[in-house]
């Protein structure tokens, strides 16, 4: 009896690790670690695929990633920078409030800097699409909208 106890309990537990493992596992876990440059090639070949995009609109597209992908390595000193004072501040006898904020409006800076950046490429990639792009673009918002929080798809 007492084995046979054992024996479902080490059941469950492979069988809830599996599934939780599942779960964890996305098609994006792949791209996870990888170099920015090829994120950035996969999710263009993704939108590319998924929109039936034209030459025209992947020419488009590739200016739009390569606009960004060069303001993140523009942005990558400021960043740095950011994580070492941070350590700094962190490292000291006390932590100062002041100093903390100081830290985060620098970052806020550059953070509504790339949100305006952001917001003129999707107006720009909005209009590039069909209508039947936007339709499928919109669906596709909508799936990931009621999948986010499922690990199902």
């Amino acid at each position: 009896m007492h084995n046979k106890r054992i024996l479902i309990g080490a059941v469950v537990f492979i069988t809830l690790a599996l599934v939780l493992a599942a779960c964890g596992h996305s098609r994006f876990a792949a791209n996870r670690d990888t170099l920015p440059e090829k994120r950035v090639e996969w999710i263009k070949k993704h939108i590319s695929a998924e929109l039936n995009l034209d030459a025209a609109q992947n020419e488009k597209l590739d200016a739009i990633a390569a606009d960004m992908l060069e303001r993140r390595q523009k942005l990558k000193p400021v960043r740095e920078q950011s994580r070492l004072e941070l350590a700094n501040l962190v490292r000291a006898e006390n932590l100062d409030r002041a100093d903390l904020e100081r830290l985060v409006d620098k970052k806020r800076v550059h953070v509504e800097e790339m949100i305006d950046v952001v917001m003129q490429h999707a107006v720009e990639f909005h209009e590039m699409l069909t209508p039947e792009q936007r339709t499928l673009l919109a669906a596709k918002i909508e799936k990931h909208e009621r999948n986010r929080y499922g690990c199902w798809r």
